[in-house]
């Protein structure tokens, strides 16, 4: 994503086991997708789109973001994700995601495995262990490990989380309290999800650039 290639890794984060999270935080699925606009330096550049589907005790979430970023009106960076993620109950057991990084395809795909998740696709092929889970930003109980896997180049990698308090955030004319955590390690950025656990602000560097997430529908649960 920026010139400036904003790489996929600049969207995703993890955190320590380490880590007291309050008992509210856990994966939440909204009935309806959860939308943002992505804005580099205040101006909008893309979507980043999350929907949810239930079949029994399995949920599957698909994510799907588009990015542009122009220079005098010309198109010069593009990014395209599109990912699928199967969870049973709280255990993430599956993925199948395709980026288009600026022209650099990658894909990745992840099954369910004796003694963990087989990993495959464009980082290679290895066993990761049961309780992987995925850089996609919309399970808070992502902040409970010090690995995740990288859902566009497919490898893990190492992160950090620090709790940094609460603060106030203003979306779709309503305003909800939100925790905030600071993410170090691989990755640098800072998100932000309600009391209940639904993911509703992200912010990081790019190349000198502030990318911003704005969550334009309103979270389910406050």
């Amino acid at each position: 994503m920026s010139s400036i290639a904003l790489p996929r890794r600049a969207l995703l984060a993890a955190a320590p086991a380490a880590l007291a999270l309050p008992p509210a935080a856990r994966a939440v699925a909204t009935d309806g997708p959860i939308l943002f606009t992505v804005l580099r330096g205040g101006a909008p550049i893309g979507r980043h789109r999350v929907a949810f589907a239930r079949q029994g005790a399995t949920l599957a979430a698909e994510i799907e973001i588009d990015l542009e970023v122009r220079f005098a009106g010309i198109p010069f960076y593009r990014y395209a994700h599109r990912s699928r993620e199967e969870w049973d109950g709280r255990r993430f057991v599956g993925l199948d995601a395709r980026t288009d990084d600026n022209g650099t395809r990658t894909e990745v795909r992840v099954r369910q495995a004796a003694g963990g998740l087989a990993v495959s696709g464009s980082g290679g092929e290895f066993l990761a262990p049961p309780e992987t889970r995925p850089t996609s930003y919309w399970h808070e109980d992502m902040t409970r490990g010090t690995r995740l896997l990288d859902t566009q180049a497919g490898t893990l990698i190492d992160v950090s989380a620090r709790q940094s308090g609460t603060e106030r955030a203003s979306i779709a004319g309503r305003e909800i309290e939100m925790r905030v955590y600071e993410l170090t390690g691989d990755l640098t950025s800072r998100l932000g999800y309600t009391q209940a656990g639904e993911w509703i602000d992200l912010e990081f560097k790019a190349r000198g650039s502030t990318i911003r997430y704005r969550r334009d529908t309103p979270p389910a649960t406050a």
